[in-house]
């Protein structure tokens, strides 16, 4: 349970409260490599909210997102009752079973006209090293986050939940020795970040 889970030694919760249009969720950060230095970067550089749940190095208990409810923690109460949109950020091991397994990143939430659009612009700046499914019936159903107790159902207009590899979060063998920014971030994961961040931004023009 999630209050459970906040109350163990080294489990840090975050809630940034920005911008009311749109805010980033990563409830796995820790657990799932990469998912909250990415969802904190681009809170920041859109000026989002943001609501992380970090875990240490020497944990990994994983609460299924649908367990993450608003009765167990005032500051994710806060936040979904703050956010219109939200964007939250998983990772998983891959497509299996799939020759683009480590390529093939999905995008659930119940929002799916706004999936549809975070896909189209991840497509245009990353389309030639990774592909975006967007469209629901193609998502496994334990990847397509639309229980509507899942956080990113929670806030005002719902949100998007994106499942990415580990070659797109920088974890991958192939980025062994390559160079990383002031961030931390290998090449694709900074694309990632700044394409996450004018999407945001375009979320936020939208709703003024």
């Amino acid at each position: 349970m999630l209050d459970e889970l906040l109350a163990t030694a080294g489990v840090v919760e975050y809630c940034e409260l920005r911008s009311s249009a749109v805010g980033i969720l990563a409830i796995h950060g820790g657990l799932e490599a990469g998912t909250y230095e990415i969802a904190r970067e681009v809170a920041l550089r859109s000026n989002a909210s943001l609501y992380c749940v970090v875990q240490p190095h020497d944990l990994q208990w994983h609460v299924p997102s649908h367990r993450y409810v608003t009765e167990q923690s005032a500051r994710l109460a806060a936040f979904c009752a703050h956010v219109d949109i939200a964007i939250s950020l998983h990772g998983y091991g891959g497509m299996r079973d799939s020759d683009q397994r480590w390529t093939t990143s999905m995008i659930g939430g119940s929002r799916r006209d706004i999936a549809k659009q975070l896909g189209v612009h991840l497509t245009s700046s990353m389309g030639d090293h990774y592909q975006f499914i967007s469209q629901l019936e193609e998502i496994p159903a334990s990847y397509r986050g639309v229980h509507p107790r899942n956080p990113v159902n929670e806030t005002r207009g719902a949100g998007v939940q994106i499942e990415l590899p580990p070659r797109i979060r920088g974890n991958s063998p192939m980025w062994q020795g390559a160079s990383r920014n002031a961030c931390g971030f290998v090449e694709h994961t900074e694309m990632l970040v700044s394409t996450l961040s004018q999407f945001a931004l375009q979320l936020q023009s939208s709703a003024d």
